[in-house]
């Protein structure tokens, strides 16, 4: 991204970041996500970002066979294109960073100006044996059916594609009065 940027001194208007194979929706996903990773550093880079992810609604698929998504890609590619064009047309946010889109497979409703949920899925972790009987763990748990209305979550599981604006501040604003009185008069 840096290179892309800066080296090769591209300029662009906008990045566009994907389409990932698989979901990148809550807070818990987008965290470890490379996809949203990368549109927040061009952000950061001051370049407007779109981050876009496609459901698989099979885990399997997109580990085992990648190749067995690829059909899903039509109503995606579209969905990616519209948006740009309305972004591009009618100016980035001024308050957000990066658009998180998550693409549901099939579509089957509108677009949705959503909030991010805090979880996809009911943390789990798996012991797994490899073939020499060597431990190692597996992250895994069930999805979360009862989402909450207004979050990203909630719209894929409607159809609807889930449109998210993100910030780069994670600052916890409120918090910051209780640790002053936690700390206050505090010396090193």
């Amino acid at each position: 991204m840096i290179i892309g940027l800066f080296a090769l001194r591209l300029n662009p208007d906008l990045v566009v970041s994907g389409i990932n194979i698989g979901e990148n929706l809550s807070y818990e996903s987008i965290m470890t996500s490379g996809t949203v990773g990368a549109a927040l550093e061009a952000s950061n880079q001051g370049v407007p970002s779109l981050a876009f992810s496609l459901q698989v609604e099979d885990q399997g698929d997109k580990f085992d066979d990648p190749s067995g998504v690829t059909d899903r890609f039509s109503d995606a590619k579209r969905v990616v294109r519209e948006i740009c064009e309305k972004i591009l047309a009618n100016g980035f946010p001024e308050n957000a960073h990066v658009i998180n889109v998550n693409i549901p497979t099939p579509v089957r409703g509108g677009y949705e100006i959503t909030r991010l949920a805090e979880k996809l899925f009911y943390t789990g972790v798996e012991e797994r044996f490899d073939p020499r009987g060597r431990p190692y763990y597996w992250i895994d748990g069930p999805l979360h059916e009862d989402a909450e209305e207004g979050t990203d979550v909630h719209a894929v599981q409607k159809g609807n594609v889930s449109i998210t604006p993100i910030t780069l501040d994670c600052t916890a604003f409120r918090a910051k009065d209780d640790l002053r009185g936690i700390f206050d008069g505090m010396a090193i």
